[in-house]
């Protein structure tokens, strides 16, 4: 098992966990006593399958048993803590999957719940707007999500392919998506069922993050009133055009950060924040940390994984 480092910080790339042509991962983790706050640049899945603990985000702490599941988004700051013989099983998903393979999952009525959540009770906002959604599952529940990990896990590399792989991960999702709906019913997603304004303002911000759109022309477009749309969208959504706009900038460039060596100043500008200063402002307020200090962080995480991937005693 691959050697994760337990420093206040760190920050997890997505390739220490998967070949390049891998959109999943897995890393089953035998956590020690303390794990420190960390972030990462996928999306986590961890399903808790032994001992017991304490799920840290930000100001928050959840305790968790066997059947605990917990999806953090990229750039979620999280942690575990009191750890007393605690087993995770984590499923690593890259954010190209959600972006361009399943670009549909904010508008499904169960994985929507995941992906999109509002910020009610079982949401932890942690940095800036990245949520944390935990669940508890049933034994049949949880037995059903690993047999899909495993599915993937344990079939030979030269036997993957993207259809097996997200096949497999859809069908744990949904587990976990049906379980959020029966527990929170009121916790909103983007579904079907979504007025045509909420699915087409979305898509006219998602088409183009460097186009600043306001509020007026945003209605205009859809041909509804300001207030009218306003008070959808954040019904639907959980949160403001502006708001969501932004959080789609930061996602998009904290993927070409660590992916790319374009210059900053240069991704800034491809997500619609063209100054260089304001593009830090605004990055440190959704992640917490500066566009140069988060893709520092990342290659310097990604080459310690170069040298130890041969292997190490996991934390």
């Amino acid at each position: 098992m691959r050697h994760v480092p337990n420093v206040p910080g760190a920050i997890l790339s997505a390739d220490a966990f998967m070949a390049p042509n891998e959109l999943v991962g897995f890393f089953i983790a035998e956590q020690p006593r303390s794990v420190a706050l960390h972030l990462h640049d996928f999306f986590e899945l961890a399903l808790v399958t032994q001992g017991t603990g304490t799920h840290q985000s930000g100001e928050r702490r959840h305790p968790v048993r066997r059947g605990t599941a917990i999806l953090i988004p990229p750039g979620a700051l999280h942690g575990y803590e009191l750890s007393e013989d605690l087993v995770v099983y984590n499923c690593f998903v890259r954010t190209e999957a959600t972006e361009y393979d399943l670009p549909w999952i904010r508008r499904d009525d169960f994985l929507g719940r995941l992906f999109s959540g509002s910020d009610r009770a079982l949401t932890d906002r942690t940095a800036g707007s990245s949520q944390t959604v935990i669940v508890a599952l049933d034994e049949p529940e949880l037995v059903c999500c690993l047999d899909h990990f495993d599915a993937i896990r344990t079939r030979p590399a030269d036997d993957r392919s993207e259809a097996y792989d997200l096949g497999h991960l859809l069908l744990a999702l949904d587990v976990l998506g049906r379980r959020v709906r029966a527990e929170r019913p009121d916790l909103r997603s983007i579904d079907p069922r979504a007025p045509t304004i909420v699915v087409t303002t979305l898509e006219l911000i998602e088409s183009d993050l460097q186009r600043h759109w306001g509020l007026a022309e945003l209605a205009a477009v859809v041909c509804v009133g300001q207030f009218h749309l306003a008070r959808t969208f954040r019904r639907w959504v959980g949160q403001s055009t502006g708001a969501f706009a932004n959080r789609r900038r930061a996602e998009r460039a904290a993927l070409l950060l660590t992916t790319t060596d374009d210059p900053v100043a240069s991704i800034g500008a491809r997500v619609g924040w063209e100054d260089p200063a304001y593009f830090a402002r605004r990055f440190r307020r959704e992640t917490g940390v500066s566009p140069r200090v988060y893709r520092a962080r990342a290659r310097a995480h990604q080459a310690g994984q170069r040298q130890t991937h041969a292997g190490a005693v996991a934390v």
